[in-house]
Protein backbone atom coordinates (compact mmCIF):
# COMPACT_ATOMS: atom_id res chain seq x y z
CA UNK A 1 0.00 0.00 0.00
CA UNK A 2 1.71 3.23 -1.07
CA UNK A 3 0.86 5.63 2.06
CA UNK A 4 3.12 8.33 0.16
CA UNK A 5 0.26 8.83 -1.83
CA UNK A 6 -2.23 10.03 0.86
CA UNK A 7 0.46 12.21 2.27
CA UNK A 8 -0.32 15.81 0.53
CA UNK A 9 3.87 17.48 0.34
CA UNK A 10 5.48 13.88 1.23
CA UNK A 11 5.23 15.75 4.58
CA UNK A 12 3.75 14.27 7.94
CA UNK A 13 3.79 16.18 10.80
CA UNK A 14 5.87 14.31 13.96
CA UNK A 15 4.46 15.54 17.72
CA UNK A 16 5.45 13.86 21.05
CA UNK A 17 3.48 14.59 24.58
CA UNK A 18 2.74 12.99 27.92
CA UNK A 19 0.05 13.68 29.70
CA UNK A 20 -3.38 12.60 31.51
CA UNK A 21 -5.18 10.04 29.66
CA UNK A 22 -8.68 11.95 29.01
CA UNK A 23 -6.33 15.00 27.40
CA UNK A 24 -4.47 12.41 25.35
CA UNK A 25 -7.68 11.15 23.90
CA UNK A 26 -9.17 14.49 23.56
CA UNK A 27 -6.32 15.46 21.43
CA UNK A 28 -6.08 12.15 19.34
CA UNK A 29 -9.81 13.10 18.53
CA UNK A 30 -9.15 16.89 17.52
CA UNK A 31 -6.47 15.93 15.58
CA UNK A 32 -8.68 13.13 13.82
CA UNK A 33 -11.42 16.27 13.34
CA UNK A 34 -8.80 18.48 11.81
CA UNK A 35 -7.32 16.18 9.74
CA UNK A 36 -3.66 17.88 9.28
CA UNK A 37 -1.83 14.82 8.28
CA UNK A 38 -0.08 13.61 11.73
CA UNK A 39 2.32 10.82 13.48
CA UNK A 40 1.92 11.40 16.88
CA UNK A 41 3.78 9.31 19.84
CA UNK A 42 2.27 9.85 23.69
CA UNK A 43 2.44 8.16 27.12
CA UNK A 44 0.26 8.20 29.86
CA UNK A 45 -0.10 7.57 33.20
CA UNK A 46 -1.77 4.41 34.41
CA UNK A 47 -5.24 4.38 33.12
CA UNK A 48 -7.70 1.65 31.20
CA UNK A 49 -8.83 2.71 28.16
CA UNK A 50 -12.17 0.92 26.57
CA UNK A 51 -12.87 0.97 23.11
CA UNK A 52 -15.98 3.27 21.72
CA UNK A 53 -18.90 0.31 21.60
CA UNK A 54 -18.12 -1.63 24.56
CA UNK A 55 -19.51 -2.32 28.23
CA UNK A 56 -17.52 -0.87 31.05
CA UNK A 57 -18.48 -3.12 33.79
CA UNK A 58 -17.85 -6.18 31.52
CA UNK A 59 -14.43 -5.18 30.39
CA UNK A 60 -12.54 -4.01 33.91
CA UNK A 61 -12.74 -4.69 37.25
CA UNK A 62 -14.47 -1.72 38.44
CA UNK A 63 -13.47 -2.52 42.25
CA UNK A 64 -9.79 -2.80 41.77
CA UNK A 65 -9.96 -0.07 39.67
CA UNK A 66 -11.12 2.61 42.37
CA UNK A 67 -8.79 0.62 44.88
CA UNK A 68 -5.88 1.60 42.80
CA UNK A 69 -7.30 4.71 41.95
CA UNK A 70 -6.83 3.69 38.09
CA UNK A 71 -9.07 6.31 35.91
CA UNK A 72 -11.54 4.46 32.63
CA UNK A 73 -11.62 6.05 29.80
CA UNK A 74 -13.55 5.91 26.53
CA UNK A 75 -11.82 6.24 22.86
CA UNK A 76 -13.69 7.23 19.84
CA UNK A 77 -12.17 4.50 18.16
CA UNK A 78 -13.97 0.63 18.39
CA UNK A 79 -11.63 -2.45 19.42
CA UNK A 80 -11.35 -4.03 22.54
CA UNK A 81 -9.79 -2.38 26.55
CA UNK A 82 -6.20 -1.76 26.81
CA UNK A 83 -4.50 -1.08 29.99
CA UNK A 84 -1.50 1.80 29.38
CA UNK A 85 0.90 3.29 31.52
CA UNK A 86 4.09 4.75 31.04
CA UNK A 87 5.75 1.67 29.81
CA UNK A 88 2.87 1.45 26.88
CA UNK A 89 3.86 3.90 23.47
CA UNK A 90 0.94 4.95 21.67
CA UNK A 91 1.25 5.23 18.23
CA UNK A 92 -1.52 7.94 16.29
CA UNK A 93 -1.53 8.18 12.48
CA UNK A 94 -4.10 11.17 10.84
CA UNK A 95 -4.42 10.88 7.13
CA UNK A 96 -6.81 12.15 4.53
CA UNK A 97 -9.67 9.62 3.55
CA UNK A 98 -8.68 7.46 0.66
CA UNK A 99 -9.59 4.12 -0.58
CA UNK A 100 -9.07 1.19 0.48
CA UNK A 101 -8.58 2.00 3.90
CA UNK A 102 -8.07 -1.08 5.68
CA UNK A 103 -5.13 -2.00 3.84
CA UNK A 104 -3.72 1.43 4.74
CA UNK A 105 -4.45 0.52 8.27
CA UNK A 106 -2.38 -2.57 7.66
CA UNK A 107 0.17 -0.91 6.10
CA UNK A 108 0.67 0.93 9.28
CA UNK A 109 0.93 -1.47 12.06
CA UNK A 110 2.77 -4.04 9.74
CA UNK A 111 5.59 -1.03 9.17
CA UNK A 112 6.03 -0.71 12.83
CA UNK A 113 5.99 -4.44 13.16
CA UNK A 114 8.38 -4.73 10.65
CA UNK A 115 11.07 -2.60 13.16
CA UNK A 116 10.70 -4.87 15.73
CA UNK A 117 10.49 -7.89 13.66
CA UNK A 118 6.89 -9.23 14.61
CA UNK A 119 4.39 -10.99 13.27
CA UNK A 120 0.60 -9.34 12.31
CA UNK A 121 -2.81 -10.89 12.23
CA UNK A 122 -5.79 -9.57 10.39
CA UNK A 123 -6.81 -7.24 12.99
CA UNK A 124 -3.77 -5.93 12.95
CA UNK A 125 -2.19 -7.16 16.91
CA UNK A 126 1.72 -7.97 16.43
CA UNK A 127 2.77 -10.69 17.74
CA UNK A 128 6.91 -11.70 19.26
CA UNK A 129 7.38 -14.91 19.64
CA UNK A 130 3.47 -15.52 19.75
CA UNK A 131 2.95 -13.10 22.66
CA UNK A 132 0.76 -10.13 21.77
CA UNK A 133 2.79 -6.73 21.86
CA UNK A 134 0.53 -4.53 19.85
CA UNK A 135 -3.13 -3.99 19.43
CA UNK A 136 -4.95 -1.36 17.06
CA UNK A 137 -8.36 0.56 16.81
CA UNK A 138 -8.97 2.77 13.17
CA UNK A 139 -11.63 4.82 12.36
CA UNK A 140 -13.05 6.40 8.95
CA UNK A 141 -14.46 9.87 9.92
CA UNK A 142 -14.59 13.41 9.41
CA UNK A 143 -12.63 13.17 5.96
CA UNK A 144 -9.66 11.01 7.98
CA UNK A 145 -8.49 7.87 8.47
CA UNK A 146 -7.25 7.60 11.83
CA UNK A 147 -5.10 4.88 13.00
CA UNK A 148 -3.99 4.24 16.94
CA UNK A 149 -1.49 1.62 18.41
CA UNK A 150 -0.24 0.76 21.51
CA UNK A 151 2.96 -0.77 22.22
CA UNK A 152 4.20 -2.63 24.95
CA UNK A 153 7.84 -1.57 25.70
CA UNK A 154 8.04 -2.00 29.84
CA UNK A 155 4.65 -1.88 31.06
CA UNK A 156 3.04 -3.34 34.10
CA UNK A 157 1.73 -6.98 33.11
CA UNK A 158 0.58 -7.62 36.31
CA UNK A 159 -1.47 -4.96 36.52
CA UNK A 160 -2.95 -5.30 33.77
CA UNK A 161 -4.88 -8.15 34.87
CA UNK A 162 -7.15 -5.62 36.02
CA UNK A 163 -9.12 -6.19 32.75
CA UNK A 164 -11.32 -8.91 32.83
CA UNK A 165 -11.99 -11.19 30.07
CA UNK A 166 -15.72 -12.32 29.43
CA UNK A 167 -17.89 -13.46 26.68
CA UNK A 168 -20.01 -10.47 25.43
CA UNK A 169 -23.70 -10.11 24.98
CA UNK A 170 -24.58 -7.75 22.78
CA UNK A 171 -21.57 -5.72 23.31
CA UNK A 172 -17.59 -5.51 21.89
CA UNK A 173 -15.68 -7.89 23.70
CA UNK A 174 -11.76 -7.50 23.76
CA UNK A 175 -9.82 -10.43 22.16
CA UNK A 176 -7.10 -11.95 25.30
CA UNK A 177 -3.83 -13.27 23.96
CA UNK A 178 -0.80 -13.46 26.70
CA UNK A 179 0.97 -10.64 26.23
CA UNK A 180 5.27 -9.51 26.63
CA UNK A 181 6.80 -6.45 26.81
CA UNK A 182 9.65 -5.69 23.72
CA UNK A 183 11.96 -4.40 26.12
CA UNK A 184 14.46 -1.93 25.52
CA UNK A 185 15.35 1.81 25.11
CA UNK A 186 11.88 3.50 24.48
CA UNK A 187 13.79 6.18 22.55
CA UNK A 188 15.87 4.01 20.53
CA UNK A 189 12.87 2.07 19.22
CA UNK A 190 10.82 5.38 18.08
CA UNK A 191 13.69 6.79 16.78
CA UNK A 192 14.35 3.32 14.57
CA UNK A 193 10.32 3.37 13.84
CA UNK A 194 10.72 7.13 12.66
CA UNK A 195 13.97 6.62 10.29
CA UNK A 196 12.11 2.92 8.80
CA UNK A 197 8.63 4.71 8.11
CA UNK A 198 10.32 7.25 6.12
CA UNK A 199 13.02 5.04 4.43
CA UNK A 200 9.49 2.81 3.25
CA UNK A 201 7.62 5.32 2.75
CA UNK A 202 9.80 8.61 1.27
CA UNK A 203 7.78 10.24 3.80
CA UNK A 204 9.61 12.88 5.67
CA UNK A 205 8.26 13.17 9.09
CA UNK A 206 8.88 17.13 10.51
CA UNK A 207 8.51 17.93 14.06
CA UNK A 208 5.67 20.34 15.00
CA UNK A 209 2.98 21.21 17.59
CA UNK A 210 -0.91 21.16 17.72
CA UNK A 211 -2.73 24.28 16.46
CA UNK A 212 -4.64 26.59 17.69
CA UNK A 213 -7.68 25.43 16.58
CA UNK A 214 -6.31 21.76 17.95
CA UNK A 215 -5.95 23.10 21.63
CA UNK A 216 -9.43 24.38 21.63
CA UNK A 217 -10.97 21.64 20.03
CA UNK A 218 -9.54 18.86 22.41
CA UNK A 219 -9.61 21.70 25.80
CA UNK A 220 -14.09 21.17 25.08
CA UNK A 221 -13.84 17.76 24.10
CA UNK A 222 -11.79 16.98 27.37
CA UNK A 223 -14.67 18.86 29.53
CA UNK A 224 -17.51 18.12 27.36
CA UNK A 225 -16.75 14.59 26.61
CA UNK A 226 -13.93 13.14 28.09
CA UNK A 227 -14.84 13.65 31.86
CA UNK A 228 -18.05 13.07 31.29
CA UNK A 229 -19.20 9.97 32.89
CA UNK A 230 -22.49 9.45 30.47
CA UNK A 231 -19.50 9.05 28.03
CA UNK A 232 -17.20 7.15 29.73
CA UNK A 233 -19.42 4.77 31.40
CA UNK A 234 -22.31 4.83 28.36
CA UNK A 235 -20.67 5.88 25.37
CA UNK A 236 -23.28 8.68 24.86
CA UNK A 237 -22.04 11.63 22.95
CA UNK A 238 -22.01 15.01 23.82
CA UNK A 239 -23.46 17.20 21.06
CA UNK A 240 -20.51 19.81 19.92
CA UNK A 241 -21.20 23.54 19.35
CA UNK A 242 -21.67 24.24 15.60
CA UNK A 243 -18.70 26.37 16.27
CA UNK A 244 -16.27 23.58 16.60
CA UNK A 245 -18.32 20.90 14.75
CA UNK A 246 -16.13 19.21 11.95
Amino acid sequence: MEIRSICPGDNLRLLYQHGNPDMCLAVDEAIARCGIPTFRVWTTSPSIIVGRFQSVEQEVDMSLCEERDIPIVRRFTGGGAVFLDEGVLCLSFCFPQAPRPLDIFHELSLTVGEVLNCEIDQKNNLFFHNKKISGAASCKKWSVLFHHMTLLIEGDLELMKILTPHTSEGRTASSYHEIANVGGNSKRILSDIAHYFQEKHLIHLQSGKITQEEVQLSEHLLKAKYRSSTWTMQGIEPPLPATLEK
